[in-house]
């Protein structure tokens, strides 16, 4: 069975993050490494830097904010949770972009900001709907917490804060962590003194975030993912979805507002001085000897022109046949890959060009597939 979560960090790298932990708890600095220069912070999460934005920005209680209609039920919980209100805009199936004339039309004498979500590794042409926040006098917010390239996208210059995630199974994971850009100084010391202000995570606590990713690993090997897939079924795709998510529980602000001990800061910075930019070049090409051969009805963000493909979904009209008949095949697909949710408007109407979550599936593709592994997969996509 090909499994499908793969963590982006080596067996060498999480042992440097335990011995980071041991040698903390032995040798405890009295200072934190600062973790930050004129514009970067680092968080504990992209959730943790956005509330801390919001926190520092204090729009008044019932201001909007426009956001892609796409993305975690946190981060919709965070904008409830200052009392703001979140007007969704619909993501482009085939371009995985929002529509700036939808964002301008929604533009109300009560939005203060919008928060552009890039999906599943594709980054959105930002240019003009920056334009259009700037006519409104509208903070932007970029989240990049599936779009982290390394040096190929670092968020678009003109936008106000951008943020990206590290978080279990994002590119370039350090277990947990977050940068934060912000443009404005002003803005970036209120919010760094904010999150200074914090508790400091448990160095026990990454320790265990440590262990649990070295035993997700193992369970992801071919041989022994095989064998308890087959075992547990829908159980063991259950026990697999609880080790990675990011946070569980109700009381999302208690888990978020903390900062991030000195070993997850370390872990951290070595992951992005040592990031290969091939490793994107490497995934943008597994998707290029799949996508170009299989069906076209299968394919979204077909016209993103710069997408890197952190994960790799395909639209179905009948997914779980789709996911029963490539997990009989030894390809372990799932619509449970992601934790992503599609917040709409009472008075929304469905579009036939929007993106609709229902019908994804995500293929179990990484960029050591063999290809024997990658043929395969395509002719079981083409003959489905």
């Amino acid at each position: 069975m090909i499994p499908r979560g793969k963590l982006y960090i080596s067996n060498k790298d999480l042992f440097i993050g335990i011995y980071y932990c041991f040698a903390d708890y032995f040798r405890p600095q009295k200072t934190d490494i600062a973790g930050k220069n004129d514009k970067k912070l680092i968080c504990l999460s992209v959730r943790t830097g956005f509330d801390l934005v919001l926190n520092a920005l204090d729009f008044p209680a019932g201001s909007e904010i426009l956001v892609t209609d796409i993305n975690i039920p946190d981060m919709f919980k965070i904008i409830a949770g200052h009392n703001l209100t979140a007007i969704p805009l619909p993501v482009n199936k085939q371009t995985l972009n929002i529509s700036p004339a939808e964002l301008e039309s929604a533009i109300t004498p009560s939005t203060k900001a919008i928060l552009i979500t890039h999906l599943f590794g594709a980054i959105m042409d930002t240019d003009e709907l920056i334009a259009i926040a700037r006519k409104y006098k509208l903070i932007v917010f970029e989240d990049c917490a599936q779009a982290y390239a390394g040096n190929l996208y670092k968020g678009n210059p003109e936008s106000d804060v951008v943020m990206f995630s590290f978080g279990l199974i994002k590119t370039n994971t350090a277990i947990r962590g977050a940068i934060i850009n912000i443009k404005d100084p002003a803005l970036h010391a209120n919010v760094s003194t904010r999150n200074e202000q914090y508790h400091k995570q448990d160095t026990s606590s990454f320790l265990k975030k440590l262990f649990k990713a070295a035993l997700v690993k193992l369970l992801t090997t071919r041989a022994i993912y095989t064998g308890l897939a087959k075992a547990g079924g829908k159980d063991f795709e259950e026990v697999l979805a609880g080790f990675t998510k990011g946070f569980p529980g109700d009381d999302i602000f208690k888990q978020i507002r903390c900062r991030p001990c000195l070993p997850n800061i370390k872990l951290l910075q070595k992951k992005l001085d040592n990031f290969k930019q091939h490793d994107i070049a490497t995934r943008i090409q597994l998707a290029n000897d799949i996508l170009p051969h299989i069906p076209n009805d299968y394919k979204i963000g077909t016209l993103n022109t710069k997408h890197t493909y952190w994960v790799l979904p395909v639209e179905s009209n009948d997914p779980l046949r789709l996911i029963s008949y490539l997990r009989s095949n030894g390809f372990d697909a799932s619509q449970k890959a992601s934790s992503l949710v599609k917040y709409s408007a009472p008075s929304t109407v469905a579009n036939a060009e929007d993106l609709m979550l229902d019908n994804l599936v995500y293929l179990p593709a990484y960029p050591a597939m063999s290809k024997q592994d990658r043929n395969k997969l395509t002719k079981l996509l083409s003959e489905f």
